[in-house]
Protein backbone atom coordinates (compact mmCIF):
# COMPACT_ATOMS: atom_id res chain seq x y z
CA UNK A 1 0.00 0.00 0.00
CA UNK A 2 2.99 2.30 0.19
CA UNK A 3 2.79 4.85 -2.58
CA UNK A 4 5.61 7.10 -3.58
CA UNK A 5 4.85 10.18 -5.56
CA UNK A 6 6.95 12.91 -7.04
CA UNK A 7 5.65 16.40 -6.37
CA UNK A 8 4.17 18.39 -9.25
CA UNK A 9 6.61 20.47 -11.28
CA UNK A 10 7.39 24.00 -10.33
CA UNK A 11 5.67 26.72 -12.32
CA UNK A 12 9.02 28.52 -12.61
CA UNK A 13 12.23 28.62 -10.57
CA UNK A 14 12.10 32.36 -10.06
CA UNK A 15 8.52 32.41 -8.88
CA UNK A 16 9.26 29.55 -6.52
CA UNK A 17 12.10 31.35 -4.78
CA UNK A 18 10.13 34.53 -4.37
CA UNK A 19 7.13 32.63 -3.06
CA UNK A 20 9.28 30.76 -0.56
CA UNK A 21 10.69 33.97 0.85
CA UNK A 22 7.29 35.60 1.10
CA UNK A 23 5.74 32.61 2.86
CA UNK A 24 8.23 32.93 5.71
CA UNK A 25 7.11 36.49 6.37
CA UNK A 26 3.33 36.29 6.28
CA UNK A 27 0.32 33.99 6.13
CA UNK A 28 -0.64 34.67 2.55
CA UNK A 29 -2.07 32.79 -0.41
CA UNK A 30 1.15 32.07 -2.30
CA UNK A 31 1.16 29.15 -4.73
CA UNK A 32 4.34 27.15 -4.21
CA UNK A 33 3.27 24.67 -6.92
CA UNK A 34 0.93 24.86 -9.84
CA UNK A 35 -2.51 24.51 -8.19
CA UNK A 36 -4.06 22.39 -10.95
CA UNK A 37 -1.13 19.96 -11.03
CA UNK A 38 -1.13 19.73 -7.25
CA UNK A 39 -4.86 19.03 -7.16
CA UNK A 40 -4.58 16.41 -9.90
CA UNK A 41 -1.75 14.70 -8.04
CA UNK A 42 -3.83 14.53 -4.84
CA UNK A 43 -6.84 13.07 -6.67
CA UNK A 44 -4.68 10.48 -8.43
CA UNK A 45 -3.04 9.37 -5.19
CA UNK A 46 -6.43 9.17 -3.47
CA UNK A 47 -7.70 6.75 -6.11
CA UNK A 48 -4.57 4.62 -5.71
CA UNK A 49 -4.89 4.53 -1.92
CA UNK A 50 -8.57 3.55 -2.09
CA UNK A 51 -7.85 0.81 -4.63
CA UNK A 52 -5.05 -0.53 -2.43
CA UNK A 53 -7.58 -1.25 0.34
CA UNK A 54 -9.11 -3.99 -1.85
CA UNK A 55 -12.63 -3.11 -0.71
CA UNK A 56 -14.96 -6.11 -0.54
CA UNK A 57 -18.48 -4.85 -1.15
CA UNK A 58 -19.99 -7.81 0.69
CA UNK A 59 -18.22 -6.70 3.90
CA UNK A 60 -19.26 -3.05 3.70
CA UNK A 61 -22.63 -3.61 5.48
CA UNK A 62 -20.79 -5.29 8.38
CA UNK A 63 -18.35 -2.39 8.63
CA UNK A 64 -21.21 0.08 8.39
CA UNK A 65 -23.02 -1.61 11.30
CA UNK A 66 -19.83 -1.43 13.37
CA UNK A 67 -19.36 2.29 12.74
CA UNK A 68 -22.98 3.08 13.55
CA UNK A 69 -22.71 1.02 16.74
CA UNK A 70 -19.69 3.05 17.85
CA UNK A 71 -21.50 6.28 16.95
CA UNK A 72 -24.50 5.26 19.06
CA UNK A 73 -22.21 4.57 22.01
CA UNK A 74 -20.59 8.00 21.67
CA UNK A 75 -23.81 9.98 21.60
CA UNK A 76 -24.46 11.91 24.84
CA UNK A 77 -27.42 11.13 27.05
CA UNK A 78 -30.11 13.64 28.12
CA UNK A 79 -28.27 14.09 31.41
CA UNK A 80 -25.18 15.31 29.55
CA UNK A 81 -27.20 18.02 27.81
CA UNK A 82 -28.78 19.09 31.08
CA UNK A 83 -25.46 19.28 32.92
CA UNK A 84 -23.91 21.55 30.31
CA UNK A 85 -27.00 23.72 30.02
CA UNK A 86 -27.04 24.21 33.78
CA UNK A 87 -23.32 25.02 33.77
CA UNK A 88 -24.02 27.80 31.28
CA UNK A 89 -26.72 29.13 33.63
CA UNK A 90 -24.36 29.03 36.61
CA UNK A 91 -21.55 30.85 34.79
CA UNK A 92 -24.08 33.47 33.70
CA UNK A 93 -24.87 33.95 37.38
CA UNK A 94 -21.17 34.27 38.24
CA UNK A 95 -20.60 36.78 35.42
CA UNK A 96 -23.50 38.91 36.64
CA UNK A 97 -22.11 38.85 40.17
CA UNK A 98 -18.76 40.14 38.88
CA UNK A 99 -19.81 42.64 36.21
CA UNK A 100 -23.43 43.41 37.03
CA UNK A 101 -26.21 43.38 34.48
CA UNK A 102 -26.38 46.06 31.80
CA UNK A 103 -29.37 45.53 29.52
CA UNK A 104 -28.92 41.78 29.61
CA UNK A 105 -25.13 41.78 29.31
CA UNK A 106 -22.70 40.26 29.95
CA UNK A 107 -24.04 36.92 28.83
CA UNK A 108 -22.14 33.64 28.92
CA UNK A 109 -22.86 31.48 25.89
CA UNK A 110 -21.65 28.08 24.80
CA UNK A 111 -20.03 27.34 21.48
CA UNK A 112 -17.83 24.60 20.07
CA UNK A 113 -18.73 20.92 20.20
CA UNK A 114 -21.75 21.48 22.48
CA UNK A 115 -23.57 23.89 20.17
CA UNK A 116 -22.52 21.82 17.14
CA UNK A 117 -23.96 18.75 18.91
CA UNK A 118 -20.67 16.94 18.34
CA UNK A 119 -19.64 16.45 21.96
CA UNK A 120 -19.13 13.32 24.05
CA UNK A 121 -19.96 13.07 27.77
CA UNK A 122 -16.41 14.10 28.63
CA UNK A 123 -15.81 16.82 26.05
CA UNK A 124 -14.74 20.24 27.22
CA UNK A 125 -17.38 22.96 27.37
CA UNK A 126 -16.36 26.10 25.46
CA UNK A 127 -17.85 29.32 26.84
CA UNK A 128 -17.69 32.93 25.70
CA UNK A 129 -18.42 35.91 27.96
CA UNK A 130 -20.06 38.46 25.65
CA UNK A 131 -20.61 42.11 26.52
CA UNK A 132 -22.29 43.10 23.24
CA UNK A 133 -24.50 41.53 20.60
CA UNK A 134 -22.16 42.54 17.77
CA UNK A 135 -21.09 39.64 15.58
CA UNK A 136 -17.67 41.19 15.05
CA UNK A 137 -15.03 40.98 17.75
CA UNK A 138 -14.26 44.61 18.60
CA UNK A 139 -13.13 43.98 22.17
CA UNK A 140 -9.54 45.06 22.87
CA UNK A 141 -7.11 42.36 23.98
CA UNK A 142 -6.27 44.28 27.19
CA UNK A 143 -9.94 44.29 28.13
CA UNK A 144 -10.20 40.56 27.47
CA UNK A 145 -7.21 39.88 29.71
CA UNK A 146 -8.74 42.03 32.45
CA UNK A 147 -12.03 40.11 32.24
CA UNK A 148 -10.21 36.76 32.32
CA UNK A 149 -8.32 37.77 35.46
CA UNK A 150 -11.47 38.95 37.23
CA UNK A 151 -13.26 35.70 36.42
CA UNK A 152 -10.25 33.67 37.55
CA UNK A 153 -10.15 35.57 40.85
CA UNK A 154 -13.78 34.67 41.55
CA UNK A 155 -13.23 31.06 40.52
CA UNK A 156 -10.23 30.79 42.85
CA UNK A 157 -12.52 31.67 45.75
CA UNK A 158 -14.97 28.95 44.72
CA UNK A 159 -12.04 26.55 44.33
CA UNK A 160 -11.05 27.15 47.96
CA UNK A 161 -14.60 26.24 48.95
CA UNK A 162 -14.40 22.96 47.03
CA UNK A 163 -16.75 23.98 44.22
CA UNK A 164 -14.28 24.01 41.33
CA UNK A 165 -10.75 22.74 40.77
CA UNK A 166 -7.93 23.27 38.30
CA UNK A 167 -8.49 27.01 37.81
CA UNK A 168 -5.87 28.12 35.30
CA UNK A 169 -5.92 31.55 33.58
CA UNK A 170 -3.73 31.76 30.45
CA UNK A 171 -3.51 35.41 29.43
CA UNK A 172 -0.51 34.94 27.12
CA UNK A 173 -2.42 32.65 24.76
CA UNK A 174 -3.52 33.79 21.31
CA UNK A 175 -7.02 33.88 22.78
CA UNK A 176 -6.91 34.75 26.53
CA UNK A 177 -8.65 31.96 28.40
CA UNK A 178 -9.34 30.61 31.87
CA UNK A 179 -9.74 26.86 32.35
CA UNK A 180 -11.72 25.42 35.23
CA UNK A 181 -13.11 22.00 36.14
CA UNK A 182 -16.47 21.58 37.84
CA UNK A 183 -16.02 19.02 40.60
CA UNK A 184 -19.56 17.69 40.58
CA UNK A 185 -19.66 16.74 36.90
CA UNK A 186 -15.97 16.59 35.99
CA UNK A 187 -16.64 18.84 33.00
CA UNK A 188 -13.74 21.09 32.06
CA UNK A 189 -14.83 24.56 30.96
CA UNK A 190 -12.74 26.82 28.73
CA UNK A 191 -13.88 30.42 29.24
CA UNK A 192 -12.96 33.12 26.72
CA UNK A 193 -14.17 36.67 26.14
CA UNK A 194 -16.09 37.93 23.08
CA UNK A 195 -15.15 34.85 21.05
CA UNK A 196 -17.46 35.76 18.17
CA UNK A 197 -15.41 33.93 15.53
CA UNK A 198 -15.64 30.70 17.49
CA UNK A 199 -19.38 31.12 17.90
CA UNK A 200 -19.87 31.81 14.19
CA UNK A 201 -17.87 28.75 13.15
CA UNK A 202 -19.86 26.60 15.56
CA UNK A 203 -23.13 27.92 14.20
CA UNK A 204 -22.11 27.23 10.60
CA UNK A 205 -21.11 23.65 11.35
CA UNK A 206 -24.31 23.17 13.33
CA UNK A 207 -26.37 24.03 10.26
CA UNK A 208 -24.17 21.91 8.00
CA UNK A 209 -24.80 19.00 10.35
CA UNK A 210 -28.53 19.52 9.98
CA UNK A 211 -28.25 19.16 6.19
CA UNK A 212 -26.53 15.76 6.16
CA UNK A 213 -26.62 13.40 9.17
CA UNK A 214 -23.53 11.63 7.86
CA UNK A 215 -21.48 14.71 8.69
CA UNK A 216 -22.27 14.33 12.39
CA UNK A 217 -21.65 10.58 12.35
CA UNK A 218 -18.30 10.87 10.58
CA UNK A 219 -17.21 13.74 12.80
CA UNK A 220 -17.90 11.66 15.92
CA UNK A 221 -16.08 8.64 14.53
CA UNK A 222 -12.98 10.46 13.30
CA UNK A 223 -12.68 12.54 16.48
CA UNK A 224 -13.01 9.42 18.62
CA UNK A 225 -10.48 7.55 16.49
CA UNK A 226 -8.06 10.48 16.78
CA UNK A 227 -8.59 10.70 20.55
CA UNK A 228 -7.96 6.98 21.02
CA UNK A 229 -4.73 7.18 19.01
CA UNK A 230 -3.62 10.33 20.84
CA UNK A 231 -3.61 12.64 17.80
CA UNK A 232 -6.43 14.98 18.85
CA UNK A 233 -4.75 17.46 21.15
CA UNK A 234 -3.44 20.85 19.96
CA UNK A 235 -1.72 21.16 23.36
CA UNK A 236 0.47 18.25 22.28
CA UNK A 237 0.86 19.65 18.76
CA UNK A 238 -1.54 17.24 17.07
CA UNK A 239 -4.88 17.91 15.37
CA UNK A 240 -7.51 20.17 16.90
CA UNK A 241 -11.15 19.14 16.84
CA UNK A 242 -11.91 22.04 14.50
CA UNK A 243 -9.35 20.83 11.97
CA UNK A 244 -10.82 17.30 12.13
CA UNK A 245 -14.39 18.53 11.66
CA UNK A 246 -13.29 20.78 8.79
CA UNK A 247 -11.58 17.85 7.07
CA UNK A 248 -14.75 15.76 7.42
CA UNK A 249 -16.81 18.58 5.91
CA UNK A 250 -14.23 18.97 3.14
CA UNK A 251 -14.45 15.27 2.34
CA UNK A 252 -18.24 15.42 2.10
CA UNK A 253 -17.97 18.48 -0.10
CA UNK A 254 -16.00 16.42 -2.59
CA UNK A 255 -17.89 13.15 -2.17
CA UNK A 256 -21.09 14.32 -3.82
CA UNK A 257 -23.15 14.26 -0.61
CA UNK A 258 -25.55 16.91 0.66
CA UNK A 259 -22.53 19.15 1.04
CA UNK A 260 -21.78 19.08 -2.69
CA UNK A 261 -22.06 22.53 -4.27
CA UNK A 262 -21.15 23.75 -0.80
CA UNK A 263 -18.50 26.09 -2.10
CA UNK A 264 -21.46 28.41 -2.54
CA UNK A 265 -22.93 27.28 0.79
CA UNK A 266 -19.80 27.93 2.87
CA UNK A 267 -19.30 31.30 1.19
CA UNK A 268 -22.93 32.21 1.83
CA UNK A 269 -22.78 31.10 5.46
CA UNK A 270 -19.45 32.79 6.11
CA UNK A 271 -20.73 36.03 4.62
CA UNK A 272 -23.71 36.15 7.00
CA UNK A 273 -23.80 39.41 8.93
CA UNK A 274 -25.44 37.79 11.95
CA UNK A 275 -26.51 34.39 13.22
CA UNK A 276 -30.06 34.82 11.94
CA UNK A 277 -28.80 35.39 8.39
CA UNK A 278 -26.50 32.37 8.70
CA UNK A 279 -29.54 30.25 9.59
CA UNK A 280 -31.56 31.64 6.67
CA UNK A 281 -28.70 30.98 4.27
CA UNK A 282 -28.34 27.40 5.54
CA UNK A 283 -32.03 26.63 5.06
CA UNK A 284 -31.79 27.62 1.40
CA UNK A 285 -29.45 24.67 0.78
CA UNK A 286 -31.65 22.02 2.33
CA UNK A 287 -32.02 18.95 0.13
CA UNK A 288 -28.81 19.32 -1.88
CA UNK A 289 -27.16 16.00 -2.76
CA UNK A 290 -30.05 13.84 -1.60
CA UNK A 291 -29.37 11.40 -4.46
CA UNK A 292 -26.02 10.42 -2.98
CA UNK A 293 -26.35 7.04 -1.27
CA UNK A 294 -22.82 6.43 0.01
CA UNK A 295 -22.81 4.70 3.36
CA UNK A 296 -20.88 5.82 6.41
CA UNK A 297 -18.45 2.94 5.86
CA UNK A 298 -17.73 4.00 2.28
CA UNK A 299 -17.21 7.61 3.34
CA UNK A 300 -14.95 6.60 6.23
CA UNK A 301 -12.74 4.48 3.96
CA UNK A 302 -12.48 7.17 1.30
CA UNK A 303 -11.67 9.80 3.95
CA UNK A 304 -8.72 7.74 5.21
CA UNK A 305 -7.59 7.36 1.60
CA UNK A 306 -7.88 11.09 1.02
CA UNK A 307 -5.77 11.97 4.06
CA UNK A 308 -3.14 9.38 3.14
CA UNK A 309 -2.94 10.70 -0.41
CA UNK A 310 -2.18 14.19 0.89
CA UNK A 311 0.57 13.03 3.23
CA UNK A 312 3.42 13.70 0.78
CA UNK A 313 1.86 16.90 -0.55
CA UNK A 314 1.20 19.01 2.56
CA UNK A 315 4.76 20.32 2.55
CA UNK A 316 4.36 21.40 -1.08
CA UNK A 317 1.39 23.64 -0.32
CA UNK A 318 -1.61 21.33 -0.67
CA UNK A 319 -4.43 22.78 1.45
CA UNK A 320 -8.01 21.67 2.14
CA UNK A 321 -10.35 24.62 1.60
CA UNK A 322 -13.96 24.49 2.76
CA UNK A 323 -14.45 27.94 1.27
CA UNK A 324 -13.54 26.74 -2.24
CA UNK A 325 -14.75 23.16 -1.65
CA UNK A 326 -11.56 21.88 -3.29
CA UNK A 327 -7.84 21.38 -2.83
CA UNK A 328 -5.91 24.61 -3.23
CA UNK A 329 -2.24 25.55 -3.14
CA UNK A 330 -1.22 27.62 -0.14
CA UNK A 331 1.83 28.23 2.03
CA UNK A 332 2.18 29.55 5.56
CA UNK A 333 4.82 30.69 7.98
CA UNK A 334 7.59 28.24 8.72
CA UNK A 335 6.40 25.50 11.06
CA UNK A 336 2.69 26.19 10.46
CA UNK A 337 2.11 24.17 7.29
CA UNK A 338 2.70 20.58 8.37
CA UNK A 339 -1.03 20.01 7.88
CA UNK A 340 -3.05 22.57 5.93
CA UNK A 341 -6.75 23.19 6.65
CA UNK A 342 -7.88 26.67 5.72
CA UNK A 343 -10.03 28.68 8.13
CA UNK A 344 -13.07 29.57 6.05
CA UNK A 345 -13.76 32.73 8.09
CA UNK A 346 -10.18 34.03 8.14
CA UNK A 347 -8.51 32.48 5.12
CA UNK A 348 -5.09 33.68 6.23
CA UNK A 349 -5.24 31.22 9.15
CA UNK A 350 -4.65 27.48 9.32
CA UNK A 351 -6.97 25.39 11.51
CA UNK A 352 -4.13 22.86 11.87
CA UNK A 353 -1.41 25.38 12.72
CA UNK A 354 -0.65 23.59 16.00
CA UNK A 355 0.49 20.38 14.28
CA UNK A 356 4.24 19.86 14.63
CA UNK A 357 6.52 18.09 12.15
CA UNK A 358 7.17 15.04 14.33
CA UNK A 359 3.53 14.95 15.37
CA UNK A 360 2.50 14.97 11.69
CA UNK A 361 4.64 11.88 11.20
CA UNK A 362 2.76 10.25 14.08
CA UNK A 363 -0.57 11.17 12.48
CA UNK A 364 0.60 9.66 9.19
CA UNK A 365 1.60 6.42 10.91
CA UNK A 366 -1.81 6.17 12.57
CA UNK A 367 -3.56 6.72 9.23
CA UNK A 368 -1.36 4.09 7.56
CA UNK A 369 -2.04 1.58 10.34
CA UNK A 370 -5.76 2.28 10.00
CA UNK A 371 -5.63 1.61 6.25
CA UNK A 372 -3.70 -1.63 6.82
CA UNK A 373 -6.30 -2.75 9.37
CA UNK A 374 -9.05 -2.15 6.82
CA UNK A 375 -7.03 -4.08 4.22
CA UNK A 376 -6.71 -7.08 6.55
CA UNK A 377 -10.44 -6.94 7.28
CA UNK A 378 -11.34 -6.80 3.58
CA UNK A 379 -9.08 -9.82 2.91
CA UNK A 380 -10.68 -11.82 5.71
CA UNK A 381 -7.58 -11.79 7.90
CA UNK A 382 -9.15 -9.70 10.68
CA UNK A 383 -12.42 -10.26 12.53
CA UNK A 384 -14.80 -7.35 12.96
CA UNK A 385 -14.49 -7.44 16.76
CA UNK A 386 -10.71 -7.14 16.52
CA UNK A 387 -11.04 -4.33 13.98
CA UNK A 388 -13.25 -2.43 16.40
CA UNK A 389 -10.61 -2.62 19.13
CA UNK A 390 -7.82 -1.57 16.76
CA UNK A 391 -9.80 1.43 15.52
CA UNK A 392 -11.59 2.62 18.63
CA UNK A 393 -10.08 0.73 21.56
CA UNK A 394 -12.03 -0.55 24.56
CA UNK A 395 -12.67 2.79 26.23
CA UNK A 396 -16.10 4.05 27.07
CA UNK A 397 -16.85 7.61 25.94
CA UNK A 398 -17.10 8.93 29.51
CA UNK A 399 -13.52 7.85 30.14
CA UNK A 400 -12.26 10.30 27.54
CA UNK A 401 -11.58 13.09 30.00
CA UNK A 402 -9.29 15.80 28.72
CA UNK A 403 -5.77 15.28 29.97
CA UNK A 404 -4.96 17.56 32.92
CA UNK A 405 -2.79 20.56 32.23
CA UNK A 406 0.14 20.22 34.59
CA UNK A 407 1.37 23.74 33.94
CA UNK A 408 0.17 25.79 36.88
CA UNK A 409 1.14 29.28 35.74
CA UNK A 410 2.68 31.73 38.17
CA UNK A 411 1.04 30.39 41.34
CA UNK A 412 3.67 27.80 42.24
CA UNK A 413 3.52 27.87 46.04
CA UNK A 414 2.66 24.47 47.52
CA UNK A 415 1.85 23.16 44.06
CA UNK A 416 2.50 19.57 45.12
CA UNK A 417 0.49 19.62 48.34
CA UNK A 418 -2.54 21.72 47.53
CA UNK A 419 -5.43 19.29 46.82
CA UNK A 420 -7.20 21.92 44.71
CA UNK A 421 -4.37 22.01 42.18
CA UNK A 422 -4.16 19.64 39.25
CA UNK A 423 -1.02 17.97 40.63
CA UNK A 424 -2.66 17.49 44.00
CA UNK A 425 -5.68 15.87 42.40
CA UNK A 426 -3.45 13.47 40.53
CA UNK A 427 -1.62 12.50 43.74
CA UNK A 428 -4.95 11.63 45.38
CA UNK A 429 -6.23 9.32 42.67
CA UNK A 430 -5.92 6.36 45.08
CA UNK A 431 -9.06 7.53 46.91
CA UNK A 432 -11.26 6.25 44.09
CA UNK A 433 -12.96 2.88 44.62
CA UNK A 434 -15.01 1.29 41.86
CA UNK A 435 -17.73 -0.92 43.28
CA UNK A 436 -19.24 -2.60 40.24
CA UNK A 437 -20.91 -1.95 36.94
CA UNK A 438 -24.36 -1.40 38.48
CA UNK A 439 -23.15 0.66 41.41
CA UNK A 440 -21.78 4.16 41.72
CA UNK A 441 -18.53 5.31 43.27
CA UNK A 442 -18.00 7.04 46.58
CA UNK A 443 -15.28 9.66 46.68
CA UNK A 444 -13.54 11.52 49.49
CA UNK A 445 -10.87 14.18 49.52
CA UNK A 446 -8.95 16.02 52.21
CA UNK A 447 -9.65 19.69 52.85
CA UNK A 448 -12.94 19.51 50.97
CA UNK A 449 -16.52 18.86 52.11
CA UNK A 450 -16.92 15.13 52.64
CA UNK A 451 -19.89 14.08 50.57
CA UNK A 452 -21.23 10.94 48.97
CA UNK A 453 -22.67 11.20 45.49
CA UNK A 454 -23.89 8.88 42.80
CA UNK A 455 -21.69 10.01 39.96
CA UNK A 456 -23.78 10.28 36.78
CA UNK A 457 -21.23 8.58 34.58
CA UNK A 458 -19.44 6.20 36.95
CA UNK A 459 -19.44 2.55 35.87
CA UNK A 460 -17.10 -0.38 35.82
CA UNK A 461 -15.46 -0.63 32.42
CA UNK A 462 -12.46 -2.17 30.79
CA UNK A 463 -9.48 0.13 30.52
CA UNK A 464 -7.63 -1.65 27.74
CA UNK A 465 -6.90 0.36 24.62
CA UNK A 466 -4.70 0.38 21.59
CA UNK A 467 -2.62 3.10 23.19
CA UNK A 468 -3.34 3.03 26.91
CA UNK A 469 -3.68 6.65 28.06
CA UNK A 470 -2.18 8.19 31.13
CA UNK A 471 -4.31 8.20 34.30
CA UNK A 472 -7.03 10.83 34.11
CA UNK A 473 -7.93 13.43 36.66
CA UNK A 474 -9.78 12.18 39.72
CA UNK A 475 -12.99 14.17 39.93
CA UNK A 476 -14.43 14.70 43.40
CA UNK A 477 -18.17 15.36 43.73
CA UNK A 478 -19.26 18.70 45.12
CA UNK A 479 -22.25 20.97 45.27
CA UNK A 480 -22.34 21.36 41.51
CA UNK A 481 -23.59 17.86 40.74
CA UNK A 482 -26.23 19.10 38.35
CA UNK A 483 -27.85 15.78 37.76
CA UNK A 484 -29.08 16.05 41.34
CA UNK A 485 -30.39 18.96 43.37
CA UNK A 486 -28.36 22.12 43.77
CA UNK A 487 -28.85 25.04 46.13
CA UNK A 488 -27.93 28.24 44.34
CA UNK A 489 -27.98 31.60 46.10
CA UNK A 490 -29.84 33.36 43.28
CA UNK A 491 -31.57 32.06 40.19
CA UNK A 492 -29.33 32.76 37.18
CA UNK A 493 -30.30 35.88 35.28
CA UNK A 494 -30.42 34.67 31.70
CA UNK A 495 -29.76 37.25 29.02
CA UNK A 496 -30.99 37.37 25.46
CA UNK A 497 -27.62 36.28 24.06
CA UNK A 498 -26.54 36.07 20.45
CA UNK A 499 -27.82 32.70 19.36
CA UNK A 500 -31.45 33.70 19.07
CA UNK A 501 -34.49 32.22 20.85
CA UNK A 502 -34.04 28.77 22.42
CA UNK A 503 -36.01 25.73 21.28
CA UNK A 504 -39.33 25.03 23.02
CA UNK A 505 -38.01 22.79 25.77
CA UNK A 506 -38.29 23.51 29.48
CA UNK A 507 -35.69 22.52 32.02
CA UNK A 508 -36.75 20.34 34.91
CA UNK A 509 -36.77 22.35 38.15
CA UNK A 510 -34.05 21.62 40.67
CA UNK A 511 -35.33 20.73 44.13
CA UNK A 512 -34.07 22.27 47.39
CA UNK A 513 -32.53 25.22 45.54
CA UNK A 514 -33.21 28.22 43.39
CA UNK A 515 -35.75 27.41 40.71
CA UNK A 516 -34.38 28.11 37.27
CA UNK A 517 -36.62 30.20 35.09
CA UNK A 518 -38.49 28.22 32.46
CA UNK A 519 -35.89 28.56 29.76
CA UNK A 520 -34.92 26.32 26.87
CA UNK A 521 -31.40 24.90 26.67
CA UNK A 522 -28.95 25.90 23.99
CA UNK A 523 -29.60 22.56 22.30
CA UNK A 524 -32.67 20.31 22.39
CA UNK A 525 -32.39 17.04 24.25
CA UNK A 526 -32.05 13.97 22.01
CA UNK A 527 -35.18 12.43 23.49
CA UNK A 528 -38.07 13.23 25.78
CA UNK A 529 -36.62 11.04 28.50
CA UNK A 530 -36.91 12.65 31.90
CA UNK A 531 -33.68 13.81 33.44
CA UNK A 532 -32.65 14.61 36.96
CA UNK A 533 -34.38 11.57 38.40
CA UNK A 534 -32.04 11.58 41.38
CA UNK A 535 -33.16 14.97 42.59
CA UNK A 536 -33.67 15.47 46.28
CA UNK A 537 -30.07 15.39 47.50
CA UNK A 538 -28.35 18.53 48.78
CA UNK A 539 -24.63 19.10 48.99
CA UNK A 540 -22.33 20.88 51.38
CA UNK A 541 -20.44 22.48 48.51
CA UNK A 542 -23.50 24.32 47.24
CA UNK A 543 -24.41 25.32 50.78
CA UNK A 544 -20.96 26.81 51.21
CA UNK A 545 -21.45 28.83 48.05
CA UNK A 546 -24.78 30.02 49.39
CA UNK A 547 -23.29 31.04 52.75
CA UNK A 548 -20.44 32.90 51.06
CA UNK A 549 -22.98 34.79 48.96
CA UNK A 550 -25.03 35.72 52.02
Amino acid sequence: METSANPPPLSSPSSSSSQSSQSSDSDSDISAWDPQELRAQAECLESEELAAMSINNSLLPILDDLLLQVYTMLRPKPLDYEQRTNLVHVFNNIANQIFGNNNGFPVVEAFGSFTMDLFTPRSDLDLSVNFTDDTEDKYARKKKISVVRKIAKRLYSHQRNGIFCGVLPVVTARVPIVNVIDRGTGIECDITVENKDGMTRSMIFKFISSLDPRFQILSYLVKFWAKIHDVNSPRERTMSSMSIISLVAFHLQQAGSTLSHSDLMIKSLADGSDFASVERNALSFEGFGSKNKETVAELFLSLISKLLSADSLWEHGLCASNFEASWISKTWKKGVGNLNVEDFLDRSQNFARSVGKKEMQKISRCLRDCALNFLDFMRGKLEISKLKILLFGRLKPYELVSKPRLKCGKRKHKAQTNPNRRYGLQKEKHVVHQVGSDQHANFTIAKAPQVVQQHPTQAKVSTQCVNKPKPWLVIIPSGFGYSLSVQLPVAPQLSRGLLGPPPPFYLAHLNNGAQLQQQGPLLPLPSEQAVGSNSGVSYAGAQQLQRSKN
